[in-house]
């Protein structure tokens, strides 16, 4: 009876050897995704909207967005493999207006402008957490003035 005994012990401490030798590792793999958030904010006391151009494979596409009086526009992207086509500082250009009275024009070369809603120097960035990112321009008074005059176009 002993032996029966000592040989279940020995069979059992076996199963718990096989069984921990064939486990994964207990690290927990983890599978991140990127995400960045860009928040635009108007503070500038008149309509915005920004029209964003893109070229995709030759051909140029327009998409306008529209940001009220004290209101702010959110977009996100996945950066692993999200679609940056639809994320306004990701276009090739844009055109923001200012009340239907002031337009301003920016590219991404343009790399010196303040005002430039491409350059991300111009955002406000903020790790949000280990794989998101939040960066927030706010467009004010003085994104107005530095627009130009429609009526001068």
């Amino acid at each position: 009876m002993e032996i029966t005994m000592k040989r279940r012990a020995l069979l059992i401490a076996v199963l718990i050897i096989g069984a921990l030798c064939c486990m994964p590792s207990c690290k927990k793999r983890i599978e991140w995704c990127y995400y960045e958030e860009y928040h635009y904010i108007n503070n500038s006391g008149y309509e915005i909207s920004i029209t964003a151009f893109n070229k995709i494979d030759s051909i140029w596409y327009a998409e306008t967005y529209h940001i009220g009086i004290n209101e702010q526009l959110s977009q996100e992207i996945e950066l692993n493999s999200g679609n940056s086509a639809d994320i306004i500082v990701h276009s090739d250009s844009v055109m923001v207006t200012f009340g239907n009275e002031r337009v301003s024009h920016f590219v991404v070369a343009d790399s010196i402008s303040p005002y430039n809603i491409l350059r991300s120097e111009n955002f406000v960035s903020v790790q949000v957490s280990e794989n998101r990112n939040s960066n927030t321009y706010t467009f004010t008074e003085k994104d107005y003035q530095n627009a130009n005059d429609i009526s001068a176009d």
